[in-house]
């Protein structure tokens, strides 16, 4: 691995010296007791969603059953409780409407990410169909026009998405390397990311792929967006904190964690802790993500509807970053991002 040009360690280190003043000596750190206990709580919470999920619904959706088989697998790997027959059935539900990607084919990669032991070429024949003539991949639904980060970020994200979910079976190794290659000049044309999220999908697909330096830039930048209170907002220069650029800035710092994210990652698991409710699942505000306007009374049930898609998703990935603080006790398969 190159080693990071001086102007990123000095970068990265001021940001951990300013971040010490800013929280001082006295902020409180989660003990591992707190972090298991919120994490059981947040399994808790989302299998109930999911079981309400699979009953009323006929897809996985992007944001539902991929993320709760990627928390549940995470939790298992690190020694929590996960019900073997209640496991099976999430991945055999999951499984059966895979192919159904109305909701966007970017379900497909994120239910690859989540099982990445489990072969399923039919999902990668899929996600190579979906690669556009330029390289890109069309992004679908929630990841697309209706939140307020704009195409391009929305395109960016899409695209190393799929490429990070080709790169989890090492027999699809061929199939990777030419779809990276067509995607090179998409990728290119990077602009300010405009979503947390961005970053974080930058960190992961450089820490797969490379260049290294990519990695440690993606993080200094999560460093300098994280908010006072400890917390992430999902679109650049939001003030309030939310579930889900929380839990997926937590899940990039805690890939490699160093000194200059130590702080950090701590202050991010007391902000999740300190904001879950009593059920296990996590508030949000969708009008600081959702660029729909959900406003009008008529739309009240638009806006209950979208709420309770993002409650899941921001809660999933709270989840997933809190449970990061544990070491791995399960032998591992494939390489995850």
């Amino acid at each position: 691995m190159k080693a990071h040009p001086p102007t990123v360690r000095l970068f990265t280190f001021l940001l951990a010296l300013s971040a010490a003043i800013a929280y001082g000596d006295e902020a409180p750190k989660p003990d591992d007791a707190q972090l298991r206990a919120g994490v059981v709580r947040s399994l808790a919470f989302l299998d109930k969603e999911a079981d309400t999920w699979m009953d009323e619904k006929s897809c996985n959706g992007c944001h539902h059953m991929p993320e709760l088989l990627w928390s549940h697998r995470e939790a298992k790997r690190r020694g929590f409780a996960i019900d073997p027959k209640m496991f099976a059935e999430f991945v055999d539900w999951s499984y059966s409407h895979s192919k159904d990607t109305r909701a966007g084919l970017e379900m497909v990669a994120l239910l690859k990410l989540a099982m990445p032991d489990k072969p399923a070429p039919e999902l990668t024949d899929l996600i190579v169909k979906g690669q556009q003539p330029d390289g890109s991949w069309k992004p679908a639904g929630q990841l697309a026009n209706m939140q307020r980060r704009g195409p391009h970020d929305a395109m960016g994200n899409s695209t190393r998405l799929f490429l990070l979910a080709l790169g989890t079976q090492p027999a699809d190794q061929a199939t990777t390397d030419a779809a990276r290659a067509k995607a090179t000049a998409a990728l290119a044309k990077d602009e300010p990311a405009k979503s947390v999220e961005t970053l974080v999908y930058r960190g992961l697909y450089a820490q797969r792929f490379g260049p290294s330096d990519d990695v440690a830039t993606a993080r200094a930048e999560l460093l300098k967006l994280q908010h006072p209170d400890g917390g992430w907002s999902y679109i650049v220069g939001q003030e309030a904190s939310d579930s889900l650029a929380t839990g997926e800035a937590l899940y990039l710092l805690q890939q490699a964690p160093d000194t200059t994210s130590a702080e950090a990652i701590a202050h991010g698991q007391a902000w999740l802790l300190n904001h879950q409710r009593a059920d296990g699942g996590w508030d949000i505000d969708i009008t600081k993500i959702s660029k729909t306007d959900r406003s009008a009374p008529e739309k009240a049930k638009s806006l209950k509807d979208a709420t309770g898609i993002y409650t899941f998703w921001g809660s999933a990935w709270a989840t997933i970053g809190l449970v990061q603080a544990f070491p791995i006790t399960e032998a591992a398969g494939s390489t995850t991002p």
